[in-house]
């Protein structure tokens, strides 16, 4: 039987976890293909400015991190690269872009002129590769892969061996077992922890112990901002989501409405207020720009 085991940072694993081969296959043959987590098959207009306005975000937040914005020269690896929407964002800022994925389906569908930018396969693999080619970078990126690994530690463990002095590691992970997310069970406006998706997700985390696990893999946090807190609207029964699943799709259109208008007072701004809800715990994802503690 499946259960969750409290790590010592106070973030939680499955375990027994699957077997390499058996997520090998499922993200080879399932993961894209078949829409799970945040892809789908197509998006709508106002869906791909948002994801577009995401990754802009995101860019914004390591320019803050490392001081400085892309420059001539700069480099950047995106781990779990998935539909480019990222790799994209970073190229248009200036910077060099690399991409690691487990399947190329993503970027084949969406951004397939980064294909001849990307390594497809395995994660540790294609990290070890870069590592024993000497490749070096700014800033390395892992949007939603911590969750998914088998073994987060030996990833991060990694990539201050790819990174150049000063540069930067961000690392986007869901918000899981958050406040927010057990009041509304302890409310019984949920009636169970729906986040819970193996073998999509093997490790949970939260705003309180990301940076603790990343200080303890040699880390210091510099940027921490979280996304919309989608799970605020579990609380009224007319826009809960896992209660009445007709109304995800409502709640993620009013969630896209709400930063489309954020982002029109500027990414800083926009920066701004995602830090206070890292800083309160709240938010469904949460990014921690980090560099190496000296």
């Amino acid at each position: 039987m499946t259960g969750l085991v409290i790590q010592p940072d106070g973030w939680r694993r499955v375990e027994p976890s699957p077997s390499a081969s058996e997520l090998r296959d499922f993200y080879a043959a399932q993961y894209f293909q078949n829409s799970h987590g945040t892809y789908a098959q197509a998006y709508t207009n106002d869906e791909l400015t948002h994801r577009r306005l995401l990754a802009s975000l995101l860019v914004e937040a390591i320019a803050q991190g490392r001081g400085v914005a892309a420059g001539p020269g700069d480099a950047l690896i995106e781990v779990g690269c998935g539909e480019g929407w990222f790799l994209a964002a970073a190229h248009e800022a200036g910077f060099a872009v690399r991409g690691l994925d487990f399947s190329a389906d993503g970027l084949t569908r969406f951004n397939p002129q980064f294909l001849d930018h990307a390594l497809i396969g395995d994660a540790f693999e294609g990290l070890d590769g870069l590592i024993a080619a000497g490749a070096a970078a700014d800033a390395v990126v892992m949007e939603h892969v911590l969750e998914h690994v088998l073994d987060p530690e030996a990833l991060l463990a990694r990539l201050p061996r790819l990174l150049k002095p000063h540069g930067v590691v961000a690392i986007t992970v869901p918000n899981d077992f958050s406040p927010l997310q057990l009041e509304a069970k302890a409310l019984g406006a949920i009636d169970r922890d729906f986040w819970v998706a193996p073998p999509q997700h093997l490790n949970y985390f939260n705003a309180e112990n990301l940076p603790r696990f990343l200080e303890r893999m040699g880390f210091e946090v510099r940027v921490a901002y979280a996304s919309f807190p989608i799970d605020w609207f579990l609380l009224h029964p007319g826009s809960n989501y896992v209660a009445d699943s007709a109304a995800g799709k409502p709640a993620h259109r009013a969630r896209m409405a709400i930063d489309l208008l954020l982002a029109e007072r500027g990414m800083d701004r926009w920066l701004e207020l995602s830090k206070a809800l890292f800083a309160c715990g709240a938010g469904r994802s949460l990014t921690v720009v980090a560099g190496v503690r000296p």
